[in-house]
Order: structure tokens, then C-alpha cells, then sequence
């Protein structure tokens, strides 16, 4: 298959390991952009909620409320689906899964400094496991991620098949089943991009720093929403070969 946008090493390392970095993916524009998307989101959420939602707002003693977890920014802004909606974007996409693709699902991801939990080793496939044509998780660093500052830890080669998971800490993998000892770090710099399998075991850290980490994440999948599935995710509306729906 002649290669649109990523190098050899990257669709071979992806094919082998379940992943591929491809560094400065974001230009500064971009990372500027979807930092003040966050902020104004932010503010709009802090306005109008009269108490604050355990799902996305982090709280530690008596500090302010943080949000981190913005839900659907590719639906809702017309900037950001002209960031990961344009030809270059599904350049990188359509080398890993082909060229039909549709949107699964996107958020913004901050973990504030010294705060943020840790997300467990899972894969994400098993929160849709009905959905389970060709997909991957596009995971943009906009800060530093580093393991201290909150970053992904990954298990390479883990993407052969979907493993159980159970309610522990969080929807996870039993770790003591996995060999941990090959775990690699995706040390990214802003505009960095992970592209990742869905069935690639991974977590992330705790922020320990005492900066914050603001990460974007876009899930894309190559069939339609349809009627008969029952994860909420998807969309009926090609990403190629067909115009992106603007604001309202």
C-alpha cells in the first residue's frame, strides 16, 4: 500500500507494536487554538453548572472545581473539526485503517498539576464492544506529557486481541495479568501525536508535576452509525469526500 502521509517505520511500528508517534503532528496554531477552546469551555461549564459534574470536574479539598474531561469538541466547534477534520489529519488516519472514515467520538483530556488520577492499563475497544470494525485513537499531546506530567504508558504488541476487563480501580485490565516489565513510556512534547490501536493495553500516570497536561483525543472508526448498535459513538456523516458540517 502506497503510504499518504506516514513514514514506513511508522505504519510498520504501528502494525507491530499497536502504536506510532509522529512528532510536531499539531502545528503552534493549532496547540494555541485548542488551549483557549479549553479555556472557553471552561468558563461556559463553570457558568452555567450549579454543582459541579463528578464525570468532569476534578475537585481537590477546598480549591475551585477543574474541568477535565470536555466532551465532543469535533461536534461542537467548527475550529477544531477544521484541525482534525482536514485532508492532512485523514492523510495520517486513512494510511492506518483505509479510506473510509467516520468520526467515533472526541474530548479534551486535562489533568492539573499535582492532581489527576491514574487511568488504569485498558484498552479502549472495551468500552464500545459492539463497534469493532477498523478504528484508532488519535491522542495529541497539546502540554508536555512525560511520565510525571501525567503521560501514556503503553504495552507494546498488546493489540492481538481484546482482554477481559472489571470494575477495580476503574473499567481495567487486571494488571497482575500483564507483564509489565515491556511497558514503554510515549514521552511527547506539545503538537506530538500518538496514534494508537484500539486494543493497545495502555494507562496514564498520576500528574505529579507541578505543571498542567492538556491532551486531545479523537476516536475514528470506517463504518456509519447504525441503528442496530448500542454504544451512543459514531456518525453517519463520511469525513472524506463529503463537506464538514459548520456551526449552527
Amino acid at each position: 500500500m502506497t503510504l499518504k502521509a506516514l513514514t514506513a517505520a511508522q505504519a510498520e511500528q504501528f502494525s507491530r507494536d499497536g502504536y506510532c508517534i509522529v512528532p510536531g503532528f499539531l502545528s503552534p496554531e493549532d496547540i494555541t487554538y485548542i488551549k483557549a477552546y479549553y479555556q472557553r469551555a471552561a468558563a461556559a461549564e463553570s457558568a452555567s453548572a450549579s454543582a459541579a459534574d463528578g464525570t468532569a470536574w476534578d475537585q481537590d479539598g477546598s480549591a475551585a472545581p477543574v474541568l477535565r474531561r470536555v466532551p465532543a469538541p469535533f461536534d461542537n466547534d467548527a475550529g477544531f473539526r477544521g484541525i482534525f477534520g482536514s485532508p492532512r489529519v485523514l492523510d495520517h488516519v486513512e494510511d492506518l485503517m483505509g479510506p473510509r472514515i467516520y468520526l467515533h467520538s472526541s474530548k479534551l483530556i486535562f489533568k492539573p498539576a499535582r492532581s489527576g488520577r491514574r487511568k488504569p492499563m485498558h484498552q479502549d475497544l472495551a468500552y464500545w464492544t459492539d463497534l469493532s470494525a477498523r478504528q484508532l485513537t488519535l491522542w495529541c499531546a497539546i502540554d508536555p506529557a512525560t511520565p510525571e506530567r501525567g503521560g501514556i504508558e503503553l504495552l507494546p504488541g498488546s493489540h492481538k486481541q481484546l482482554l477481559p476487563h472489571e470494575d477495580l480501580d476503574d473499567y481495567q485490565v487486571r494488571e497482575n495479568t500483564l507483564d509489565l516489565s515491556t511497558v514503554e513510556a510515549a514521552v511527547m512534547e506539545p503538537g506530538d501525536a500518538l496514534f494508537l490501536d484500539v486494543l493497545t493495553v495502555h494507562a496514564s500516570a498520576r500528574n505529579r508535576s507541578d505543571h498542567d497536561r492538556l491532551a486531545s483525543v479523537v476516536n475514528y472508526y470506517s463504518e456509519p452509525k447504525n441503528a442496530t448498535q448500542v454504544s451512543r459513538y459514531g456518525s453517519t456523516r463520511p469525513l472524506r469526500d463529503a463537506p464538514l458540517p459548520q456551526n449552527s
